[in-house]
């Protein structure tokens, strides 16, 4: 069963577009968001000249996709300021900082989580990670990797709260324990499927659609309905791999279930009647009946 959440933010400049101090309730981590441009405005912050992780947040400029880089420092002030100076990442517009509040963390600390945010990163393959190679796992104790496994799991709490989705599974665990005790399914599965063969699954989530890995997509193309976006789309997925053989090799999130079914038809569509449950019914049926 899942419990609430209280993060606290301070707007240290009294904007929204500044820095932000970010806290999770009970517990000692401590999350500083720093815009690039207000860099020289945290010279004077000693609490950032601790062992911290640290993530670089952007966007690539070709396929406009966001990136990460992810980082281990003794001094995060120094170590921003290399990457500022450095031309190659010249990409990034956003810094997260995480420091914990009683000087607990130590350089062993430090590089276990860098590795394990970078496994995480990976495998959730929602933004690209620019480290140019795979940090090592430092040796920690059993005590230890249990407690910094729990500053990963809040600390993906806080870095979700400011908007980067990073860590997030596009395909959630379906089911969720009750106040009973009991477990139920909190994702209704949706389906799109014709007699040639093609089938596709998804869910509508809190972002948009998901269409699941293992959908098939059709390969004829109606360009003069589709979007432009949408074909744009097909040529990036199919070209990068996301796509083999009219599989998707991995969740994909749409806007909506429109923009998800028009990609797979390869045609202009309406999700809300595209996309039909188990038993045959519309989403448009569910949402009706939902409201």
């Amino acid at each position: 069963m899942r419990r609430g959440k209280s993060v606290k933010i301070f707007m240290m400049d009294g904007i929204p577009n500044g820095r932000w101090i970010c806290e999770l309730s009970n517990w000692t981590g401590k999350a500083y968001k720093i815009p690039r441009t207000y860099y020289k405005q945290c010279l004077n912050r000693e609490e950032l000249r601790a062992p911290s992780v640290y993530f670089l947040f952007g966007h690539d400029s070709d396929s406009g996709r966001p990136v990460v880089y992810i980082g281990e420092t003794e001094d995060a002030i120094n170590r921003l300021g290399e990457h500022i100076q450095n031309a190659n990442k010249d990409y990034w517009t956003e810094a997260v900082v995480f420091i914990n509040k009683d000087d607990h963390l130590n350089k062993a600390h430090i590089k276990y989580l860098e590795s394990r945010f970078y496994e995480i990163a990976n495998e959730v393959n929602r933004y690209i990670v620019m480290n140019s190679q795979s940090p090592k796992k430092s040796v920690i104790s059993e005590a230890e990797v249990a407690e910094m496994e729990e500053f990963i799991d809040n600390a993906k709490i806080i870095v979700a709260a400011l908007g980067h989705k990073v860590f997030e599974l596009l395909m959630p665990d379906s089911m969720e324990q009750t106040d009973a005790g009991e477990r139920e399914d909190i994702v209704e599965y949706l389906y799109i499927k014709n007699r040639n063969g093609l089938s596709a699954k998804g869910f509508q989530s809190s972002e948009g659609f998901v269409v699941c890995r293992g959908s098939v997509i059709r390969e004829q193309l109606s360009v003069n309905s589709l979007g432009k976006n949408i074909i744009k789309l097909r040529e990036q997925y199919l070209s990068d791999g996301t796509i083999i053989d009219n599989v998707f090799t991995q969740e994909i999130l749409f806007t909506s279930p429109s923009a998800a079914s028009d990609f797979i038809l390869g045609n202009r569509t309406s999700g809300p009647i595209m996309w039909k449950n188990e038993d045959g019914v519309t989403l448009k049926e569910l949402n009706e009946r939902s409201s």
